[in-house]
């Protein structure tokens, strides 16, 4: 039936035929051989222009009748077709169609008219087209996200630089006012004016130190003075504001098995990381639930907590949160961490991301397990003060000795480059009987340690040329013996604290301070 079509009909019903005679002659062909192969023309040799792979040419029509699978090869270039060879007495017709290749697709020459309306390749190639668009588009649109997840990264750091140097200078402000306000109350206290107005002044300060808190939490830095601690003493002094916190409604049961083991960190970052993982806990659960909230002692690997694999073996308090509430997908669950992003509509994305930055710089590691529908575990390690990932003090309790000169009197060389500061601090030092050296820069500090022994080095981190991180290294070296302790209002990572070193946040409180000089 199909040989007594026309040569417009069957190019209709199959556009790439072929038909040979018994010379093995091109006798006719379909439209989309003559459009992408315009050298072949009717009249010439089938075997100039093809090559049928599964035939012996010169035996061609020997024997044959009926239909055989056949499948032939242009010799001018990639163009491959397959289909059936139809044998009868004038010759034979290759009913066949184009072989898809990656070529093929890659180069768009072939289109629906290249093939018949009822061949499957034509559903087939729509299909393979359509997951290229959509493999493409998958791959462009990752590529977007990765460019803009980068450019948000350098941006927050960018902004954490900047929130950082300006926490530096306004709590610098900030010290030297409290410092002369102490000078103040302790020379004219007694007045009832002017010891009011110096309280006024105070209180003004402390609130402006709340401001600089935000700050430091945008530029990812801890607030308070590293000392060892219990965690159990933490956690027991505080239990009930932590069953207050978080409500009637939620159980929370508290069990401490890290007995006195202490680590080097802020009393006051510890309290506000626990609260930040109580308030999650509470919030995933609005019909109320289950909080345990343990403690334990385990020796293993501490990693840096930065995603690098440069863990070291140590013995480490472990803090668990467990929450029995609605769990993370896997989707929140990398993200988590993430500075400024949370997935509660009025979040501000500080809360897990402060708690990170806090175990991270006391050389410890967080991470999360949870899953939806069934809760969530918040693992917290902290190093025992004393193993070897802490990163402050082996042991800081045993730095503090006696004085070292024969009348008694601590010696300490302290060094702030803020004039004002460096003028209240000598002065409220000195009056409590230290004999102080007071130096307004680095290099000014290098050259007294060549001169005199000292036993406390009292310096500020972020001053021009030789920053305080300098001198103490060359103080640990000249004078092995003297007690360093760095204070500032910011800590660039690139004035990271050795072992040994404490640290003291600005604005300081003279009290404290003192105390911290004589432990």
């Amino acid at each position: 039936m199909l040989l007594k079509l026309s040569e417009d009909q069957i190019g209709a019903l199959i556009p790439a035929f072929l038909h040979v005679n018994q010379e093995m002659k091109i006798s006719a062909m379909g439209p989309s051989i003559a459009r992408h192969l315009p050298h072949v023309r009717v009249g010439m040799p089938c075997a100039e222009a093809f090559n049928i792979v599964n035939f012996d040419t010169a035996q061609f029509f020997e024997g044959k009748t009926g239909i055989e699978a056949v499948r032939i090869v242009s010799l001018a270039g990639d163009v491959s077709l397959s289909g059936a060879a139809i044998f009868h007495e004038n010759g034979c017709l290759l009913a066949v169609r184009f072989v898809l290749s990656e070529e093929t697709f890659s180069g768009g020459s072939l289109d629906l008219s290249d093939f018949s309306h009822s061949d499957p390749v034509v559903l087939s190639s729509m299909l393979i087209a359509l997951q290229r668009a959509l493999l493409e588009e998958s791959q462009a649109t990752a590529i977007e996200l990765a460019h803009e997840r980068q450019r948000s990264t350098d941006l927050l750091a960018r902004t954490s630089r900047v929130a950082g140097y300006m926490a530096h200078d306004f709590n610098n402000l900030l010290s030297i006012i409290q410092l002369n306000t102490d000078r103040l109350l302790r020379q004219f206290g007694h007045e009832e004016k002017i010891g009011k107005l110096a309280n006024i002044i105070h209180e003004t300060a402390l609130r402006g130190s709340d401001v600089t808190q935000s700050l430091m939490a945008l530029s990812q830095q801890g607030t308070g003075t590293l000392q060892p601690i219990s965690v159990d003493d933490v956690i027991h002094e505080n239990a009930a504001i932590f069953r207050s916190l978080v409500g009637s409604t939620v159980k929370l049961t508290i069990n401490l098995k890290a007995a006195k083991h202490k680590s080097v960190f802020s009393y006051n970052d510890l309290l506000n990381g626990i609260i930040n993982l109580l308030v999650n806990a509470r919030e995933s659960m609005p019909k109320g639930g289950r909080i345990e909230l343990s403690t334990s002692i385990s020796s293993g690997l501490i990693s840096k907590g930065n995603g690098s694999q440069s863990a070291r073996s140590g013995e480490y308090i472990a803090i668990r949160v467990v929450d029995n509430g609605q769990g993370m997908s896997d989707a929140l669950l990398s993200r988590a961490f993430e500075p400024l992003f949370s997935s509660k509509p009025n979040g501000t994305g500080l809360g897990l991301a402060s708690v990170r930055n806090f175990v991270v710089e006391m050389g410890g590691d967080v991470w999360l397990e949870s899953a939806v529908g069934k809760g969530t575990t918040v693992h917290l390690h902290l190093p025992v003060a004393g193993s070897s990932a802490s990163l402050l003090s082996e042991n800081v309790d045993a730095m503090s000795s006696p004085p070292s000169d024969a009348q008694g009197q601590h010696r300490i060389l302290l060094v702030e480059d803020e004039p004002y500061a460096l003028e209240a601090l000598s002065e409220m030092l000195e009056g409590e009987g230290y004999a102080v050296t007071p130096c307004c820069s680095g290099e000014e500090a290098i050259i007294a340690l060549g001169r005199e022994t000292y036993d406390v080095l009292l310096s500020d981190i972020i001053m021009p040329g030789q920053n305080g991180t300098d001198v103490a290294r060359q103080a640990s070296a000249a004078q092995p013996s003297i007690k360093i302790i760095l204070m500032s209002g910011y800590v660039p990572d690139s004035a990271a604290l050795e072992p040994g070193w404490m640290f003291l946040h600005k604005p300081m409180d003279s009290a404290e301070l003192l105390r911290v000089i004589s432990a």
